[in-house]
Order: structure tokens, then C-alpha cells, then sequence
């Protein structure tokens, strides 16, 4: 499924799919773009591939020449929270500061009108999400050697 939404002045596309609809390409972007951010640059010493994307919808934008260059997975209700999640949210070095990760939040909490969305976010980031409605749920704690807090998001 492919949506299309405007911000910055200019055109997105935001394309959703399930795990069976990802390409060979995309599912290979996705995987190198979280390993490149994750492991690379913010040093975290963990097993990505967790089992959860099969049953995941991932939302991610293309640059011109067709790599994804922002990403996030919509987690379904009950795999990890009684509620629907979002994980995995990444964005190239290259096109961070232009508000991608924040348009694919808006698109998933657009998609999820009315359900609550929880997250493990990382701790320098909870203003980031306080911003787009998320307010802190669980004390600060490690997950993966990283300090985290778990936010929830009412999404009425």
C-alpha cells in the first residue's frame, strides 16, 4: 500500500507494507539501515532480528534513487504490549532534521485512530515523543546497555 502526505514543501511517499510484501531490496535496506544506525553508530550489541518483523507492518520512505532512507515498524497488539507499538524507528544520517521519522509517527498514529500506542523509547529521545502525544509510562530503565522509558500514546 502506498499513501502519499506532504511536509516540508515537498512530496513523501510513505509506503506501508506487510512482511510477505517487502521485496528482496527492501527487506536488505531495512535490515542494513537498522545495523548501520543501531549497531554502528549508537554502538548497541544486540540480535535484531528478534522474529517480531513477520508479524509487523513496515512503514518506510524512499529517496530518489530508491533506498530506504527512513523506517519504523508498527507492532501488533499483544506480540510485544497489549497495545499496538512502534519499534525500529530510524533514519539515515544523510536526511535526519527533515522530519521523516516524525511523518511515518503521524501516518501510524493517523492508521491507528483511537488505539493506544506504547513504546520503549530511548531516553534522549523522550521529548522528541512527548512531542507527537506520547507521555511517559515506566521509569527509566536499560534495555539493550541503552537507558530507556516506556510512553504511551492515548491517540484519541
Amino acid at each position: 500500500m502506498v499513501h502519499l502526505i506532504y511536509s516540508n514543501m515537498s512530496l513523501k511517499t510513505i509506503i506501508k507494507k506487510s512482511f510477505d510484501e517487502l521485496s528482496n531490496e527492501e527487506l536488505y535496506d531495512i535490515l542494513d539501515l537498522r545495523y548501520t544506525v543501531f549497531m554502528m553508530e549508537q554502538k548497541i550489541i544486540y540480535v535484531d532480528t528478534d522474529y517480531k518483523d513477520q508479524k509487523c507492518m513496515h512503514y518506510f520512505i524512499k529517496n530518489d534513487e530508491g533506498k530506504i532512507i527512513s523506517y519504523l515498524r508498527l507492532i501488533p497488539k499483544g506480540l510485544k504490549y497489549d497495545e499496538y507499538s512502534i519499534g525500529r524507528v530510524v533514519t539515515d544520517a544523510n536526511y535526519r532534521k527533515k522530519g521523516l521519522a516524525t511523518n511515518l509517527i503521524e501516518e501510524v498514529k493517523k492508521d491507528l485512530k483511537g488505539e493506544a500506542i506504547r513504546i520503549s523509547a530511548q531516553a534522549y529521545l523522550e521529548d522528541y515523543y512527548k512531542k507527537l502525544g506520547f507521555h511517559t509510562v515506566k521509569d527509566r530503565y536499560i534495555e539493550e546497555g541503552i537507558p530507556h522509558f516506556e510512553m504511551l500514546c492515548e491517540n484519541k
